[in-house]
């Protein structure tokens, strides 16, 4: 769908391009692209890096709870595996072993699906904040089209990428708040 979005696009920017009638040349001559780097926007803006350190951050505290849960297991294994207990406390103990491994596969699913909802929600707070800061760029350099530089764009000169632009925008809107 995105491709097809972008084909379109293309097709539109050449018929303004090769189509037009010939008063209309002028016009197309003020046709002005920039691309992006959504990527890098997102990897070297402050924003990122902010929201890079606070996803580490989390993932670092859920690792944690996860080591000491695996802690107690190592303990109980070894326990059971030591010997010189009756068979009743080798059964608790094996119970409590088994109980405690659930529970550490749960609280690893649990870590797992909190990270993904993070990323997904950062991700989106992200990208929505630095759309807003493309559209201001655009409309303030009056471009005609902006881009995204994976969108298929099969080749473009430096000149029409506008990253640092958009990265800059983004770290003095951030800045602000």
């Amino acid at each position: 769908m995105k491709k097809g979005v972008v084909v379109l696009v293309w097709i539109m920017l050449v018929s303004l391009i090769y189509v037009v009638p010939s008063d209309a040349a002028d016009k197309a001559d003020s046709v002005k692209i920039g691309v992006v780097d959504m990527q890098k926007v997102l990897l070297e803006s402050k924003g990122g890096k902010d929201a890079k350190v606070q996803f580490e951050t989390e993932m670092t505290e859920k690792k944690k709870s996860v080591a000491e849960k695996e802690g107690i297991l190592k303990k109980l294994r070894s326990e059971i595996a030591k010997g010189g207990i009756t068979d009743a406390e080798k059964k608790e103990k094996e119970d409590t072993f088994q109980k405690e491994a659930r529970e550490l596969r749960r609280l690893r699913e649990e870590a797992e699906a909190g990270l993904k909802e993070m990323d997904k929600t950062i991700t989106s707070k992200l990208l929505g904040e630095i759309r807003d800061v493309i559209t201001k760029v655009g409309e303030e350099g009056k471009y005609t089209i902006i881009l995204e530089k994976d969108a298929s764009v099969l080749y473009m000169p430096d000149s029409i990428n506008m990253t640092s632009k958009v990265i800059e925008n983004y770290d003095k809107q951030k800045a602000k708040k």
